[in-house]
Order: structure tokens, then C-alpha cells, then sequence
């Protein structure tokens, strides 16, 4: 069996989550759902269970796209809250001072008001969206990420469980 340790195994997740959660946004266009396989005739009728070998590579790619999928779905909201409020605080903080916190422009002149209004505008529509995404993603990311390393522990690929806090002081 693969056994790392479990900083090991949460890194890792977190690493794989971000940089595959462009890719999970439009999976379904690249990859349509297959119908369901008809049941195998020659398959055993007493539904015991299958004791079939564990693809680590696969179920840990699995566990991935669960993260970035969550991420991708829930930071959508955030981002965009993020990025507007971003835009109408940095158009006019921009303006008045000109675009002088990011280039040497002339405050208070039309080239610098219109010029400022757009740099404030990209600059802090840019962290807005930042920070609001992180924001509304990191809950039900932290949610899929404990889920995703429990099953990884339950098939054996994970060595250590999920440490269980208590809420009592």
C-alpha cells in the first residue's frame, strides 16, 4: 500500500485543486456523460463485494477534481461580488490621485482622471476578485478537502485520519 503523511497527502490535494480547477469548469463539454454499462450477465448474483485492486493514481485524481470542482463552483459568486466592488472603489480612488500609486500621471488632469480611473479600476478589481473568491470558495473547499481525505484513509491510500476536534473547551 502507499502510505504519506497526512501535511503530505492535504498539500498535495490543495496544490492539485488549484491548478486543475480551470480545466474542471468545462469538463462536461470535453468529457459528456457516458450512458450506464448494462449489467454483466457472468457477474456473481449473490451482490457480495468485489474485492477489486485500488488505482492510487486514479483515486487520488478523483479527489482533485472533487476539490477544485467545489472550489470552482462556490468561489464563482465571490469573485464576481469581489471584482464590482473592486471596479467602483478603484475608478474613483484612482482618479484623484491620478494613477500616482501605480504611474506617474499628472493628478487631477483629464488624462490622469480618465488614465487613474482605469489603472484603479484593473488594480482593485483584480484583488477584489481575488480576495472575494477566497472568501466564498474556502468553506465548502475545506468541506470537500476533510470528505476527499477521509475516503483516500478509508481505501487504505492515506495513513493517518482526519484528527476529530472537539467543540468543547
Amino acid at each position: 500500500m502507499y502510505h504519506i503523511s497526512r501535511a503530505t497527502a492535504m498539500a498535495a490535494m490543495i496544490f492539485a485543486a488549484t491548478v486543475i480547477s480551470a480545466g474542471v469548469a468545462n469538463a462536461d463539454a470535453v468529457n459528456p456523460v457516458q450512458p450506464a454499462a448494462e449489467p454483466n450477465p457472468a457477474a456473481p448474483a449473490d451482490n457480495s463485494p468485489q474485492a477489486a485492486p485500488v488505482d492510487p493514481g486514479a483515486e487520488y485524481l478523483k479527489a482533485f477534481d472533487g476539490i477544485a470542482g467545489t472550489f470552482s463552483n462556490d468561489s464563482t459568486l465571490g469573485r464576481v461580488v469581489g471584482t464590482t466592488a473592486g471596479v467602483l472603489v478603484g475608478c474613483p480612488v484612482g482618479a484623484v490621485t491620478g494613477g500616482t500609486l501605480f504611474i506617474p500621471i499628472a493628478p487631477l488632469t483629464p488624462v490622469g482622471i480618465v488614465g487613474g480611473c482605469l489603472i484603479g479600476a484593473a488594480a482593485l478589481g483584480f484583488v477584489g476578485g481575488t480576495v472575494g473568491s477566497i472568501i466564498s470558495g474556502s468553506p465548502a473547499t475545506m468541506n470537500a478537502l476533510t470528505q476527499q481525505y477521509q475516503s483516500l484513509h478509508s481505501k487504505g491510500l492515506i495513513a493517518a485520519p482526519v484528527p476529530v476536534q472537539n467543540s468543547a473547551p
